[in-house]
């Protein structure tokens, strides 16, 4: 029995580092790794259960030909030589009937790493194809603060323990970032004062000195609110403004139609809470701003992410020890793919947000084939109702992973892959700027493969040139690592991760910003240009907002957040991480519908109706319900509810623009 060191893969902020147990080949035990420089033995519950997924009764072990009906999840095992030939025979119909863009290949992000990049080979000598844009997950705040900043860092989560104020607004570190969770509990112990802004009591909030709980939607017109105040009351960084702001007397005439009174009207939040607020800012410069994905997921939430990420350098909060804003860290240079053939021309794509609606329309060409690695769309993307429909239209689906998941269900050919313990990677954080080694442990099970292997099975099927197709193993990695700007080596990145040169502990501390015009943008001229928004980070009320006619039949608005137990979907199978889908609801709106606690209840809209028992309680404000996403349920998942929509800026999905009714059954 021995200890090895790796790092967990997964879509998250940790990129925690983990010791792994093996005994004969076997994962016995997997636990935080207590010298990794940042996370320093503190790993979450789904980290901690990885040997649960390497060991899983329900992983693939060869690859499935379906025998059924699309989703009746009938299937019988084959060869990998009869699967490789069925899709060859099947991609090469539809790319010679079609084009190559009738063929969407949708990857999604199950995994980080460079490894993700052996596809290449294959995807671009077929020709081209249709691939995704945008984003499920932070594409409106990315893009937002980019513009804004022009460039995603923050400071040493360390530093937090220097910030005498921290606000945590849309995030709950306690179940997404228990890393971060620790730092501030450290800091609140020494004396910081805690601030969190969310329409629900969440986990990380209960210890706060105050909470605001704005109608969802609308933290945009708050932060124009702080900031009008901040104005008004002379507590802003004049000195600061006049060197490192663009547009700031645009932006201070905006402000000024945000008075306390109109602000309480959108976001139904007590004047004096704002104002104590603020207060606190005013006595508190040093604070860190800490946005969560939640406030962008939003019709208007590339302009939210705008607002809210320009209180800080009013009051100079930017570049300084305890003073910053955190989002997430884009230090640090990642990795090249060695070897790729010429991109083709015949590329098309489309927004991730909008595939349910796009899958059944009349593209030029339409999409008759896709091809889903490292993703469940059937369980993460929303309309999932209209997405299943169109995707049981289509001439031929192949998925590759794991388990038989939502999404596996309504595929013709099934793949087997291998779990990150099964193979070789180079893994950067956007948490943190340290960079892994994700060694290979142990060997695929069964007849699992790595997405190496099955490109190139299916590249010498197609006659394509195999000098692209390279094998997952120790020399590519040190050749990436030999030709990238990292001065380390494999046998270093075994012993402890990689500090890059260029990484700040102090984000913004040299006070450059890459931006058009070299400073913080509070007007900024690419959000016309590119997004067709204004320059400005107005206010607008949400798609479905409290005056809108559909809100007279769903008056409830709907949100779905991450649960500590899971990772978008994944985990949802473990036997140990498994809940039930709970719909949360205020006393109030349950009491008018004559809910008690536990009655099972029917959540629907003019998009779909799911079954869930109900849960009375104080932890969300009236007017709201809310259910953690991502358990595979088939037709009765919480996305059959969200309409397929997107962001303002960043083509995000607008997840949280969501109203339902709710009756007892």
């Amino acid at each position: 029995m021995k200890d090895y060191r790796t790092v967990c893969p997964r879509d998250c902020f940790g990129t925690c580092g983990l010791k792994v147990q093996i005994k004969d080949g076997k994962v016995l035990k997997v636990k935080g790794d207590k010298d990794h420089p940042v996370t320093r033995g503190i790993s979450c519950i789904k980290g901690n259960n990885f040997h649960n997924i390497v060991n899983n009764e329900g992983r693939l072990m060869a690859p499935l030909k379906r025998v059924g009906n699309r989703g009746e999840d009938k299937f019988e095992p084959i060869s990998w030589h009869e699967a490789i030939d069925a899709i060859y025979e099947n991609l090469s119909a539809i790319r010679d009937n079609h084009g190559p863009e009738s063929v969407m290949y949708y990857k999604g992000s199950g995994t980080f790493g460079i490894a993700r990049e052996c596809d290449r080979g294959f995807w671009y000598q077929f020709g081209g194809f249709t691939t995704k844009e945008g984003s499920l997950c932070q594409g409106a705040i990315s893009k937002a603060i980019n513009l804004t900043y022009g460039d995603r860092k923050h400071n040493d989560m360390e530093d937090l323990i220097n910030s005498d104020l921290i606000i945590l607004w849309g995030k709950n570190p306690a179940f997404t970032h228990p890393q971060m969770m620790n730092h501030i509990n450290k800091a609140v112990k020494n004396g910081s004062k805690l601030v969190t802004i969310d329409p629900r009591i969440n986990e990380s909030s209960k210890n706060s000195d105050l909470h605001l709980c704005p109608r969802p939607g609308t933290d945009g017109a708050l932060a124009l609110g702080i900031g009008n105040e901040l104005i008004k009351s002379n507590s802003i960084d004049e000195e600061f403004i006049n060197k490192y702001a663009y547009g700031y007397e645009e932006y201070k005439e905006l402000v000024k139609d945000y008075s306390l009174e109109k602000v309480n009207e959108i976001t139904e939040i007590d004047k004096e809470k704002i104002e104590k607020l603020v207060s606190l800012i005013k006595k508190h410069p040093k604070y860190a701003l800490i946005m969560g994905f939640g406030v962008q997921r939003y019709t208007n939430g590339g302009q939210t992410s705008r607002a809210i990420s320009l209180i800080p350098p009013l009051t100079g909060s930017i570049g300084k020890s305890g003073a910053c804003l955190y989002v997430d860290n884009g230090q640090g240079e990642g990795f090249e793919w060695p070897i790729s053939p010429e991109k083709p021309d015949e590329i098309r794509s489309i927004p991730i947000g909008k595939l349910a609606t796009i899958l059944g329309t009349e593209e030029n060409p339409p999409i008759k084939g896709m091809w889903i690695q490292m993703a469940n769309p059937l369980t993460s993307n929303p309309n999932t109702k209209r997405l299943r429909e169109n995707m049981n239209n289509l001439d031929f689906v192949v998925v590759c992973d794991l388990f038989m998941t939502d999404t596996s269900k309504m595929a013709d050919i099934v793949l087997p892959v291998a779990s990150p313990f099964e193979y070789y990677d180079l893994i950067k954080s956007y948490g943190h700027p340290y960079i892994h080694l994700q060694d290979k442990l142990i060997d695929p099970p069964g007849q699992c493969k790595h997405e190496s292997e099955i490109y190139k099975l299916l590249s010498k099927r197609f006659g394509f040139d195999e000098k692209y197709l390279l094998d997952n193993d120790e020399d590519l990695i040190k050749n990436i690592l030999r030709e990238s700007s990292h001065n380390v080596t494999i046998e270093e990145l075994r012993k402890k991760p990689y500090l890059p040169k260029n990484s700040e502990d102090i984000a913004f501390e040299n006070l450059e910003f890459n931006t058009q015009s070299g400073k913080i943008e509070f007007y900024c001229e690419r959000v016309k240009e590119e997004w067709g928004a204004s320059p400005l980070p107005e206010y607008i009320e949400p798609e479905e907002g409290k005056d809108s006619d559909i809100v007279k039949k769903y008056p409830l608005s709907f949100l779905t957040t991450h649960s500590k137990n899971r990772i978008n979907s994944q985990y949802a199978n473990v036997d140990e991480l498994k809940e039930e889908s709970i719909l949360s609801i205020n006393p109030k709106d349950a009491k008018d519908r004559h809910i008690e606690n536990g009655d099972l209840v029917k959540i629907f809209n003019k998009i779909g109706t799911i079954t869930l028992k109900a849960k009375i309680t104080d932890s969300i404000k009236e007017g709201i319900v809310h259910v953690f996403f991502g358990n595979w349920e088939n037709e009765n998942g919480v996305n059959n509810l969200i309409k397929d929509r997107l962001t303002d800026i960043g083509d995000n999905t607008a997840f949280h623009n969501c109203v339902v009714q709710v009756e007892k059954i």
